[in-house]
């Protein structure tokens, strides 16, 4: 898998905060992201759990 940038993590970092702000309104993407969370970047991954986010 290919690196990522800083600015590829920080943009999908601040989607998942925005989409978890709202559960009830993007529980779809939610549910989405959680099964693909295994291909997720690893530095989006500890930068989730930084900010105690969890899926």
């Amino acid at each position: 898998m290919g690196k990522f940038s800083s600015e590829e993590i920080e943009s999908q970092f601040n989607l998942i905060k925005m989409l978890l702000a709202e559960p009830d309104k993007y529980r779809d993407a939610i549910n989405a992201i959680k099964k693909d969370i295994a291909y997720m970047p690893i530095e989006l991954k500890k930068k989730l759990e930084e900010e105690n986010i969890i899926l």
